[in-house]
């Protein structure tokens, strides 16, 4: 081999080998965890908002028999807009009116779902059973609307209450329009 060539030879080699020296002393790139959502499944976002909701309506049906007078008993289980909204709504207290009894309640299904790592909304179908709730006057006189029903149809909201919490507070309540519970 003409001296020349393995010159160009060696000095590829001595390059190549230091290029391959340089590339192993590089650390490898680690990789990157993908986010994940904040419930690790439908399932598990379902028994979060089904049990805010009913503790919930444990804590709100104990306000009401006492006249609403303690409210606040409430706020750890709804966002702040709809604690406000629950202020200044508040046909018992308004009325001087208390409940007895409770009312129960069936999920239909989701009405809407977004979870991602860093926060999470669901909205879900609820059948709210009325009948064995009664709304009392000062004394003691049932003032339940009579044209009212048993049954109640809503959609019931619900956000995570910080970023990437799992735990959910209600962000409302409205009417599920076009829906009967009477009807599965």
């Amino acid at each position: 081999m003409p001296t020349l060539l393995r010159a160009v030879v060696a000095g590829l080699a001595i390059a190549g080998g230091a290029v391959s020296l340089v590339a192993c002393a590089q650390p490898s790139p680690q990789p990157t965890p993908t986010p994940t959502a904040i419930f690790a499944s439908e399932e598990e976002a379902l028994a979060a908002a089904t049990d805010t909701y009913a503790k919930f309506l444990s804590s709100y049906e104990a306000v009401s028999a006492t006249g609403g007078a303690v409210l606040p008993a409430v706020r750890e289980y709804v966002s702040a807009g709809y604690y406000e909204e629950l202020k200044s709504a508040n046909i018992v207290t308004e009325n001087g009116w208390h409940t007895e009894g409770s009312s129960t309640f069936e999920i239909r299904g989701f009405d809407s779902l977004v979870n991602t790592a860093e926060h999470a909304e669901i909205t879900l179908q609820v059948c709210r059973d009325v009948s064995m709730l009664r709304f009392l006057d000062q004394y003691g006189t049932d003032v339940t609307p009579v044209e009212r029903l048993n049954e109640v149809p809503l959609l019931v909201s619900f956000e995570s209450d910080s970023p990437r919490s799992s735990v959910l507070t209600i962000r409302g309540v409205g009417t599920w329009q076009g829906h009967s519970c009477s009807s599965s």
